[in-house]
């Protein structure tokens, strides 16, 4: 088991929330999270359960875990919370994302116990763009062989792969394995996890997939990282 802090990075729809939330306040919600699979079985959300709350300014993880573990003590939220960077055209902002609420009910109330403990948001904007999401999260990663590991979430595998990639190097070189694999349907995002050891990964997710699916994921990966060369 690997337990540590890393980053993801993906691409996701999003768009302003009108409602529930703080007056004036910048919150976004992602509109089709794991766009890059589309499988019968995929749920559908009348209200998604991801949320990024858009701050004045970058707030440290562990502040934003130990705020989080707070809230959940002393109230009967449960959600997950970490922290991150959102760009948007030329735009760059800073984030808390909440995940797992289940509804846009809480949303103002986790706002205000956040800014109780110093948090200030920017004041509302109306959004709606594809976004590149740069994230800081907590890892809880199991070996299933040497180069796969299993998420404690469902569905959601990391290939180690071995190699620094920019965004712009693994958009491409995923554009060419879903390209050449005869079936494509996951969602890929790129993530570095910080252990003993840098693991440079891609988090594959897709419903009841098997390992020898994600060896012939991880494979065509290191086939066109070697293409790219």
């Amino acid at each position: 088991m690997i337990e540590t802090i890393g980053t993801i990075a993906k691409e996701e729809q999003v768009k302003t929330v009108e409602h529930f939330i703080l007056p004036n306040s910048f919150v976004l919600q992602n509109l089709e999270p794991f766009s890059g699979y589309h499988g019968s079985n995929l749920p559908v959300e009348q209200d998604p359960d991801t949320f990024f709350l858009i701050t004045t300014e970058p707030i440290a993880m562990e502040r934003i875990l130990r705020i989080a573990d707070n809230i959940r003590q002393y109230t009967d939220h449960v959600f997950q919370a970490s922290t991150g960077t959102i760009f948007i055209g030329n735009d760059t902002y800073s984030f808390i994302r909440i995940r797992g609420l289940g509804s846009f009910e809480p949303i103002d109330k986790i706002q205000r116990y956040f800014m109780d403990s110093g948090i200030k948001y920017q004041k509302k904007k109306n959004i709606e763009a594809t976004a590149l999401i740069e994230l800081k999260k907590l890892f809880i990663l199991e070996n299933l062989t040497e180069n796969i590991f299993k998420d404690q979430e469902d569905n959601m595998h990391y290939l180690n792969i071995n190699r620094e990639l920019t965004w712009g190097r693994f958009k491409n070189v995923t554009r060419w394995v879903k390209n050449n694999l005869d079936d494509s349907n996951f969602d890929a995002a790129l993530a570095v996890v910080y252990a003993r050891k840098v693991y440079d990964l891609v988090r594959i997710y897709a419903q009841n997939v098997e390992v020898d699916r994600l060896e012939e994921i991880r494979k065509k990966y290191l086939e066109g990282i070697q293409r790219t060369d």
